[in-house]
């Protein structure tokens, strides 16, 4: 009489996987519908959100997916039989159904989420460029006005005496000349001053010029900076999210197309050999 080697184990494995992979199936499927609620299709930052929600949680269902399979596999494995049964009563078959939807969700996430983020970046740049010009339309305002003006005509000369004091102080020229961490334009300024004392206004003139420009300039710098930032953004969330739920697709797609092909081929029953008495 020959001894029986117990499956209990093999079954006790199988059906913790199935249970395992089921649970993380469900749970992921309730994320996907409790999560995005209230429901704003028509809000682009909402469908941005989404996007990133649900790619950032698309392998679980896939990992559900595996388990489910493998603990199939198991329970399937060392029988020795295959009983005919109807597709539709076959867990698997709704899991492979699952797939190739999760599959076709996720790509047309890819599109959808690429030309979202192309609508988000161009509404940020319009609006660094419509702040830049208001900036600007401020900044001339103000440079026409006689308060401005008044404000620059007195620092002006505070900095025109504050100068004439250090040219008039020897001692602490030089020293102000021998430091490496002064400017090398004020340190020449400081010399020409000391040969041609109109030399100091006639630089100061030319800094009270100069000053709208400079002005102008920075906020153009600064126009330029978050259009740069905003860019990156834009080419960071369209990669990560997009390529991301590209190959979520892919890999769906692969799972539910390709086990539904191999659940439709027929499969012959295997039987057992007949034992020697």
């Amino acid at each position: 009489m020959k001894a029986t080697t117990p499956r209990q184990p093999s079954s006790l494995a199988a059906r913790s996987l199935k249970i395992v992979g089921l649970l993380l199936i469900v749970s992921s499927v309730l994320d996907y519908l409790i999560i995005p609620a209230p429901y704003r299709p028509l809000d682009l930052q909402w469908r941005i959100n989404v996007a990133s929600v649900f790619v950032d949680r698309g392998i679980i269902p896939m990992i559900g997916l595996a388990l489910t399979f493998a603990g199939y596999w198991m329970d399937t494995a060392g029988a020795a039989t295959t009983l005919p049964r109807k597709k539709w009563q076959d867990i698997r078959f709704w899991g492979l159904i699952l797939s190739s939807l999760l599959g076709l969700m996720f790509l047309l996430l890819t599109g959808i989420h690429f030309n979202d983020v192309r609508m988000q970046s161009n509404q940020r740049l319009s609006s660094i460029e419509q702040q830049a010009r208001q900036a600007e339309t401020q900044l001339n305002t103000q440079l026409s006005s006689e308060e401005f003006q008044q404000q620059i005509d007195q620092q002006r000369t505070q900095l025109e005496n504050q100068l004439k004091v250090l040219l008039e102080d020897e001692a602490q020229l030089n020293q102000v000349l021998e430091n490496e961490q002064t400017p090398e334009r004020l340190r020449q300024l400081l010399e020409e001053s000391k040969e041609n004392p109109d030399a100091l206004g006639a630089f100061l003139d030319e800094q009270a010029a100069q000053l709208p420009d400079q002005l102008s300039g920075q906020i153009r710098q600064r126009e330029l900076d978050l259009e740069k930032a905003a860019r990156l953004e834009a080419w960071k969330s369209a990669f990560r999210i997009g390529i991301s739920s590209f190959l979520l697709a892919i890999g769906y797609i692969l799972i539910g197309w390709m086990g539904l092909k191999g659940m439709m081929r027929p499969r012959r029953a295997i039987r057992k050999a007949p034992s020697a008495n």
